[in-house]
């Protein structure tokens, strides 16, 4: 069972998210309806430790493997989703990533993949093309070239 539920005042996840950085590029990704890019992840389930469904997340939505170089930041989000129109108390823990083969790198600067019906596509950009695009969480766009020593926090509200 995902750690996501509905209440009269909004939506909670608990999420992880995954940053996967190849030559001066990061991997995010855009859902077929969705105005906005994001990070590879998804929410974590009951009893899930939140490395095991950065991992198992990974491997679902790009059939690779990867390992948990460290984990960089936990961010509180409050946000209200652009096509739904739903307020999110999001918390979310982003891991840097190393994969465990090329294989994810050979399929070019784009491409898509379908998980269970639902097609996601998946693009490497250079941190100043990260700057310009509308991406979430927003801290990431100016951060990504510029990992943190030691675990930060950051709080957003939109």
């Amino acid at each position: 069972m995902d750690l996501s539920f509905k209440t009269d005042e909004g939506r909670f996840n608990y999420r992880v998210a995954g940053l996967i950085i190849n030559e001066n590029k990061v991997l995010i990704m855009k859902d077929e309806n969705s105005p906005y890019y994001y990070f590879p992840g998804g929410r974590v389930c009951m009893h899930e430790k939140s490395e095991d469904a950065i991992l198992r997340e990974i491997r679902e939505e790009l059939s690779v493997d990867a390992a948990i170089e460290r984990l960089l930041w936990i961010n509180e989000n409050f946000f209200e989703e652009e096509v739904l129109k739903e307020k999110f108390h999001e918390i979310c823990f982003i891991y840097l990533l190393s994969l465990e083969d090329d294989r994810l790198l050979t399929k070019g600067n784009e491409f898509e993949e379908n998980e269970e019906g639902k097609i996601h596509t998946y693009y490497w950009k250079t941190f100043d093309e990260l700057k310009e695009l509308n991406v979430y969480p927003l801290f990431l766009k100016d951060r990504c070239s510029q990992l943190p020593e030691h675990l930060t926090h950051f709080v957003e509200t939109k």
